[in-house]
């Protein structure tokens, strides 16, 4: 039995454990059920939130939460194909990097359901203007860390590297005018991911 894999590329979450697995060689069934409509019911059968993404293992075993599951990838993967330094201040700066990103990202979903998926006279447009500036300033603690030319992971991405192209790339595929021509860094590791299988083959399309 091979990993299979629930959640569509354009959710960010699903999308990162999606290219972690690639980045470490394992192969899986890509299952690309939604959270809304009529997958919902589907999915709340495996995970009874409804929730992506959702992970079942070689052995039969549900994995949920992103975090979690990407925990799992490392801990069970060779050394060399780590994605997260295993101790110390290595450790601590790539997680913190995760961690800018994945809020990011937690923001750019709240958006997309308050802006995109409500009709406007359902909008708030005071709440709105929050998460926006949210975004706008998380992206620019990314830009700020992302680095000159090269990988933060150096010959290879590593976790913060992935997480740092999803959140640019989900935003840019659901509300790109808060990401065309600001963040050069940023725009820059998403096109130096095109030249990347796992990245390629994950990319959201809006």
């Amino acid at each position: 039995m091979s990993l299979i894999l629930y959640g569509r590329m354009l959710s960010p979450f699903a999308r990162r454990v999606a290219i972690w697995c690639q980045l470490q060689n394992r192969a899986y069934e890509s299952r690309p059920l939604m959270v809304n409509g009529p997958d919902f019911e589907e999915l709340k059968k495996i995970n009874p939130l409804g929730r992506v993404p959702i992970l079942v293992t070689e052995d039969g075993d549900t994995l949920i939460e992103t975090a979690a599951i990407t925990d799992w990838l490392d801990d069970t993967a060779p050394e060399a194909l780590r994605l997260v330094p295993a101790t110390g201040a290595a450790r601590r700066e790539v997680l913190q990097g995760v961690a800018y990103a994945n809020s990011t990202v937690e923001k750019g979903v709240s958006l997309v359901y308050d802006k995109n998926r409500r009709p406007p006279e359902l909008h708030w447009s005071e709440w709105i203007e929050r998460l926006e500036g949210q975004i706008t300033a998380a992206l620019g603690v990314l830009e700020s860390k992302a680095p000159t030319e090269g990988w933060l992971g150096g010959d290879r991405p590593n976790a913060a590297d992935v997480a740092f192209v999803i959140a640019h790339d989900f935003i840019k595929a659901t509300n790109a005018y808060l990401v065309e021509g600001k963040f050069p860094r940023l725009a820059a590791m998403s096109a130096m991911a095109a030249d990347v299988e796992a990245f390629t083959a994950t990319a959201p399309a809006a």
